[in-house]
């Protein structure tokens, strides 16, 4: 039992300088700091979590009244002491949050093009968002690379900032752990760029959806509007994927027409029979 204390107690010890390391972080903390803040975070919840096993370790061994009333303020100190630490944290990493959204208003020369202007409060920009679905992808990359990755006027770490914010879902899942540093705004947006701009892939996604878009089992305008909006965004990608769709006019047609109900076939058939068809030839 002996043995069993001992290394309940070491655990403990360990778990206490581990928190006094982060103690002293906060002690010594400084602006330039602030990109340490998440790893520090998930330290803490670590070793908190260490400490509280170790505790519950030692009133297991030692159930005598003095024992387990050491454990009960140890603990209450603990949970004191990682609070206050938690609440610094979590207030700094806000601060850091809130200067980086003035910087962006500071600097919206990317929407509006009027240098030195930072006492002018400009509207605030919608950034866009990628959720991971491949067929947003090439809208998202144009408009973020337009709003903020080509500005001259934000800092990598601002950059960075808003990439992040601007992943959600499937997409933020890879760099949920990315630390907020100058050097990784550049390798994050490598490896967004690895992950989700491949032409070829997308090329066949375009397709996939295509071919597997829902039909419409009767008449409807929503459903029909529906069909034709998420037809036309796939077409749109292809062709901006320069695929030479406008030589695809009947392929295409055609696998619409295969979506439609039979009231509506009906009459796009009776619309169109009296159309000629333009030949292409020379």
């Amino acid at each position: 039992m002996d043995k069993k204390i001992k290394s309940a107690q070491h655990k403990k010890l360990v778990a206490v300088e581990n928190i006094k390391a982060l103690e002293r972080f906060k002690q010594n903390f400084k602006p330039e700091n602030v990109g340490e803040i998440p790893e520090v975070m998930e330290g803490l919840e670590q070793h908190r979590q260490d400490f509280f096993a170790a505790v519950a370790k030692l009133e297991e061994y030692d159930d005598t009244s003095d024992a387990i009333q050491a454990c009960i303020t140890g603990r209450i100190d603990m949970e004191e002491r990682c609070r206050r630490l938690k609440s610094f944290l979590r207030e700094n990493q806000r601060k850091e949050a809130n200067s980086l959204n003035d910087s962006l208003l500071a600097n919206s020369t990317l929407a509006f093009g009027r240098p030195n202007t930072s006492n002018i409060r400009f509207p605030k920009i919608e950034l866009p968002t990628f959720d991971g679905d491949s067929t947003k992808w090439l809208s998202f990359r144009d408009r973020f690379v337009a709003m903020i990755d080509a500005s001259a006027e934000l800092p990598p770490i601002a950059k960075l900032q808003y990439l992040l914010s601007s992943l959600k879902g499937d997409a933020a899942v890879p760099f949920e752990h990315v630390t907020l540093t100058t050097e990784n705004y550049s390798v994050t947006w490598a490896a967004l760029l690895k992950r989700y701009d491949n032409s070829r892939m997308l090329i066949r996604e375009y397709w996939r959806r295509l071919h597997f878009l829902p039909a419409i089992a009767t008449e409807s305008v929503d459903g029909l509007t529906s069909l034709v909006d998420e037809f036309v965004r796939y077409v749109n990608g292809l062709q901006k994927l320069h695929e030479p769709v406008d030589s695809w006019d009947t392929p295409l047609s055609n696998m619409l027409l295969m979506k439609l109900d039979n009231e509506t076939i009906l009459a796009w058939e009776r619309h169109s029979v009296h159309k000629k068809r333009i030949s292409t030839a020379s």
